[in-house]
C-alpha cells in the first residue's frame, strides 16, 4: 500500500505506482503497463522454477508463480499462447483471470 500511496517505505520507493511494482525480497516481479504484459512474464518464472528445480537439481525449488490479470485481457493471443505452454510443459503456474468488469478502458455495463 505504501507503493500505492507514493511513499518512501514502498517497495519502489514510491516511484512505481501500481505500474511498476518490483520486490526481489517477497518474488514480486511486478506490474506492466501494457494490457496483459505480466502473464507471458509469469510464464518465463514458472518455466524457470520447473528449470531450476529438473535441470539444475535444486531440489528446495518448490516455487509456484501466480498470474492475475482481469478476463478482458483474455482476447491477446499471448493469454493462449501461455496457457497452451504452461499445460504443454506442465508448468508450476496458477492462471488467476478476475472478473472486474472492465476491458481496458470500458466498463462491461456500458
Amino acid at each position: 500500500m505504501s507503493e500505492l500511496f507514493g511513499k518512501a517505505t514502498g517497495c519502489c520507493r514510491g516511484q512505481g505506482g501500481s505500474m511498476h511494482m518490483f520486490s526481489k525480497e517477497y518474488n514480486v516481479l511486478g506490474g506492466f503497463a501494457f494490457i496483459g504484459e505480466g502473464i507471458p512474464v509469469a510464464t518465463g518464472a514458472a518455466f524457470s522454477s520447473r528449470y531450476m528445480r529438473e535441470v539444475l537439481k535444486q531440489a528446495d525449488c518448490d516455487h509456484v508463480t501466480l498470474a492475475f490479470f482481469g478476463y478482458g485481457t483474455a482476447n491477446n493471443g499471448q493469454f493462449f499462447e501461455c496457457l497452451n505452454m504452461a499445460a504443454l510443459w506442465k508448468l508450476p503456474i496458477v492462471f488467476v483471470v478476475e472478473n472486474n468488469l472492465w476491458a481496458i478502458g470500458m466498463s462491461h455495463l456500458r
